[in-house]
This record gives C-alpha cells, structure tokens and sequence, in this order.
C-alpha cells in the first residue's frame, strides 16, 4: 500500500504530541540530571596524596602542579602545595586514571566560570592537621619501638639468665649430644659476646641458632685437637 509509511510516521508523532513530558531544563533554577561518569570540575584529596608526581608528568597541558620540601625527621619529600589551573584542563582523565592513591577525581561541580581569570586556578595548601596527625604517628610508632626493644631486652637477658643458671637443658634446644652441649656451654660461659649472640638466635632464629652452635662446637674440637697434638 502506498503511503502506509508516512501514515506510521504521522501516527507517531500525533501520538507523542500528546505526551507530558517536560524536556526543557530550566536552568539555572532547575540543576540538570548529571550522569555517574559526568566531568565536571577535576578536585583534589590532600591526604591522600604521596607527592609522586606521576599525575604532572602525564597531563598534557601542564595544568597540575606542587610545591615540596623535605621532612627533616623521614628525608622523605612532603607536599606543601597542590595547584590545579583548569583553565586549560581538557578533562582527559589521564592524571585520574594513573594516580596510584586516587588523590584526584571528577565531581558533577561544572560551573567553572570565574569574573577573573586567575580564579579558575585550584590551589591546596597543606592542611596544619595533617602535619599534627604525622607527628602523633611518629611518636605512636616510636613508642612501639621502645615497648618492642623493652621487651626483645627482657627476652634476652632471661635467655642469658637461663644459660647461665643450666646450660645443659637450655642448650639442648639446640644441640641433641650431650657431648655436644657440653662443649657450647664451655664456649658460651668463656666468651660473653658468643653467649649473647647464641642467647638473641634461640630466641629470634631457632634454626640459625643450631648451624651456629654447631659451628661453635665443630671449631671448639678442631682447636682441641690441635692443642692436644702439641
């Protein structure tokens, strides 16, 4: 039949022209529907970021920039400031997709426009609390040294205490001959600095410390012999 297209085409649009859908968006009283994705405004999350410079060096228009210094205690760099100038960002996404610690992002905030230009520039100074949140760790993890030291100190010197006090049934730990364990405890009681070491290995390298006093005693009998042959 002819016309039958243009007769379902007619239909169509007579039947959506009564439809009450509003498509308009009237803007700037009614904000717009922005998708998940929408690229709005690239933002920028100071504690997150490790100052690696892997975003500066990927974007194409210099648009990211900061400033550095060196923390006195670490030697490590720390970021001081974080400049995003978006009057020439192209919203690419490069510097998003490679930063490793998520410190840049995108948010739905598109309305940039600014009476002078330099405004359009996002500067980030260091927040003071981050710096007082750094200190506070550095003294939780220098405490935590010390209790760690403390107590690796206590296990040592009981460790010396109990070779002292009964070499044979502590070194047997070590060592299965009794002849054996005869032979590290005379060298353990005649030099403190081999005790200690043997005393520190029971207690952090359990299988170090037999090939160690196995050493010990291999050496103690060879220099036996020797004196006995003279």
């Amino acid at each position: 039949m002819y016309g039958k297209g243009l007769l379902k085409g007619l239909w169509i649009t007579f039947k959506h022209s009564f439809e009450k859908k509003d498509l308009v968006v009237r803007y700037p009283e009614q904000m717009p529907h922005l998708q998940e994705r929408f690229r709005g405004s690239l933002a920028f999350d100071f504690e997150k970021c490790i100052a690696c410079g892997i975003c500066i060096r990927n974007c194409p228009n210099n648009v990211l920039s900061m400033e550095t210094a060196k923390d006195e205690d670490s030697k490590k760099k720390k970021l001081m400031q974080y400049t995003i100038d978006l009057q020439y960002c192209m919203f690419c996404n490069l510097c998003v997709e490679d930063c490793p610690t998520n410190s840049l992002y995108f948010t739905h905030d598109f309305e940039l426009s600014q009476f002078h230009r330099d405004d359009i520039k996002r500067v980030y100074h260091r927040p003071p609390e981050l710096d007082q949140q750094e200190a506070a760790q550095k003294t939780s993890d220098q405490d935590t040294q010390t209790a760690a030291d403390d107590k690796k100190e206590k296990q040592l010197r009981a460790m010396i205490n109990a070779i002292n006090k009964n070499p044979q049934k502590v070194l047997a730990r070590v060592l299965d001959g009794e002849e054996q364990v005869e032979v590290l405890a005379a060298v353990l009681m005649a030099d403190e600095k081999k005790l200690a070491r043997m005393a520190e290995m029971m207690i952090t390298d359990k299988e170090k410390a037999k090939k160690v006093a196995l050493a010990f005693v291999k050496k103690e009998l060879k220099e036996r012999e020797k004196g006995g042959d003279q």
